[in-house]
């Protein structure tokens, strides 16, 4: 093929692209490109989602989404989820402001019809929510995930610990979000079965990060058996106090009695690309 004849088929191809995307371009929402079907994703269009399998063998899960275009990735938004038991009847809702199915197949007409979108829970590659011990305890705990809204996009989770009373009907769903270290679970925290420890991370950037390890505290009263205590402190940072830049240091700190106790032989410099000494 002559470059003149291979130059004659690109623009041939590109003449067909242009001619086929020209419906899709001219159905395109003038704001902000999309087609107008995404004008529905203005945050107060609620999709209606029943997932058809039973999960963890015990809940029936319906959620009220509102998928606001202007939030990232598209189609995250508020949602209400409602857990319903699947052999008694209890149910409860938990609200998640940053609710995410990716590639969700979208239907205008059922969406403006009210109609109720029927999903497999077992097929979605990225779940929404999910089940998980994360407090060691050999009981799952509810994780809601919040959809890059961690630090430095990560996802976050919120947790709600599941409470019952073996031999009763009690059910009480614990709503964890605003108790550490829970309230800090993201992406980035690490849980340590073997010893029973959580590292949570705040990532400040380049050796200005902090990380804090909790322990779990056990208890025989069942309905609090879900602390932990702060036992260990990391803080990375590369200014003294005269505002001296004195290259990657690192204090490592023991917690006594609520105080934080330097750990001279675990402080000092450190390699700012690893934070390690």
């Amino acid at each position: 093929m002559t470059v003149k004849t291979f130059l004659l088929a690109c623009f041939l191809h590109i003449l067909l692209f242009t001619v086929l995307a020209l419906p899709e371009i001219a159905g395109a929402d003038e704001k902000n490109g999309l087609p107008p079907i995404y004008d529905l994703m203005d945050g107060k269009t609620p999709i209606n989602i029943h997932f058809a399998d039973i999960i963890e063998d015990r809940y029936i899960v319906d959620v009220e989404w509102f998928p606001d275009n202007g939030l990232a990735p598209l189609l995250t938004g508020p949602a209400n989820i409602t857990f319903t038991l699947a052999d008694r009847d209890i149910s409860f809702t938990k609200t998640a402001e940053l609710f995410h199915i990716p590639n969700f197949r979208i239907n205008e007409e059922k969406i403006i019809n009210g109609e109720v979108f029927e999903l497999k829970y077992i097929h979605l590659f990225e779940r929404p929510f999910t089940f998980g011990d994360v407090n060691f305890d050999d009981t799952k705990e509810l994780l809601i995930v919040e959809k890059r809204g961690g630090q430095r996009f990560n996802d976050a989770y919120q947790v709600h610990l599941i409470q019952e009373i073996e031999g009763s009907n009690y059910f009480n769903v614990l709503d964890l979000t605003k108790t550490k270290p829970y309230s800090e679970f993201d992406e980035s925290t690490k849980l340590s079965p073997e010893d029973n420890t959580i590292w949570i991370n705040y990532s400040g950037g380049a050796c200005s990060s902090e990380a804090e390890l909790y322990e779990r505290i056990f208890s025989d009263y069942q309905l609090g058996n879900y602390q932990f205590k702060l036992i260990n402190k990391l803080v990375w940072y590369y200014w003294d106090d005269a505002g001296n830049n004195i290259g990657c240091h690192v204090n490592a700190y023991k917690i006594v009695n609520g105080e934080e106790v330097l750990i001279e032989s675990q402080s000092g410099p450190v390699d700012e690309t690893t934070n390690t000494s």
